[in-house]
């Protein structure tokens, strides 16, 4: 571990060292800075290995790689299999153990109803009818959804303060969120997002990053499957809304 993180390394040199000056300034010379110049030495060591346990065990880079081939991956199978459906965010009382979004591989025009939890499958059936199958896949916002330390409640403050606590504290990528509902409608208006929206065909089906971890949380904070009606970028804004299903 020593070897792996220079800040752990660098605070165990610190506190050999400080351990050493701060005993010899004030057992054997007797010298007030000395001692003092060890102290200092002591708090920086601690500081140092504190940071050293705090940082990831993956790169950023790496982790990026791994998402963008996550990403590719469903693009690719989402294009091969023609789906142009619009995704349904399951919470996870329907999709198993945490929220996924299903993509219909059939549509005629209305939403699919999911009344029971589907299999966990790539997939998975959700009714009688032979065309009533589609793909139930997880998404940035499945794996967001694990970062938050409670499930919050089916009201705009809660998942305002959600999403602010993983946008702004936990992955850094927005100021602030607001959130405001109205006739069945969640409204999401995001301060200067740090994620670009992609063009590809599945984003059309999934929505931009943002738009995925918002439909997944408001999913599980209702217990609704929820469907994302529109995105917009302006002024610096992101705004999002959701169609909150029965």
């Amino acid at each position: 571990m020593i070897n792996r993180n220079p800040y752990t390394w660098a605070g165990f040199g610190l506190l050999t060292a400080g351990v050493f000056i701060s005993s010899a300034g004030y057992f054997f010379f007797q010298l007030v800075w000395l001692a003092a110049l060890g102290i200092c030495m002591l708090i920086l060591a601690f500081i140092l290995i504190a940071l050293g346990k705090a940082v990831p065990r993956l790169s950023p880079e790496v982790c990026g790689l791994l998402l963008e081939t996550g990403i590719e991956n469903i693009a690719t199978l989402i294009e091969e299999l023609g789906i142009k459906t619009k995704a349904i965010y399951l919470p996870s009382s329907l999709s198993s153990d945490y929220p996924r979004a299903f993509l219909p591989l059939h549509s005629n025009g209305s939403r699919p109803q999911i009344t029971r939890s589907l299999p966990r499958r790539l997939f998975a059936r959700y009714g009688t009818s032979p065309e009533d199958i589609g793909l139930l896949i997880s998404t940035i916002g499945s794996t967001a959804m694990t970062l938050l330390e409670t499930k919050p409640g089916a009201n705009p403050a809660e998942l305002e303060s959600a999403l602010t606590s993983l946008f702004t504290g936990r992955l850094g990528v927005a100021d602030r969120t607001r959130v405001i509902c109205y006739n069945g409608t969640i409204k999401v208006e995001i301060d200067k997002p740090r994620l670009e929206n992609g063009t590809s065909w599945s984003h059309q089906c999934l929505g931009g990053p943002l738009a995925t971890v918002v439909a997944s949380v408001a999913a599980e904070a209702w217990n609704k499957p929820m469907t994302i009606s529109r995105e917009e970028r302006n002024n610096g804004k992101y705004c999002i809304e959701l169609e909150v299903g029965k």
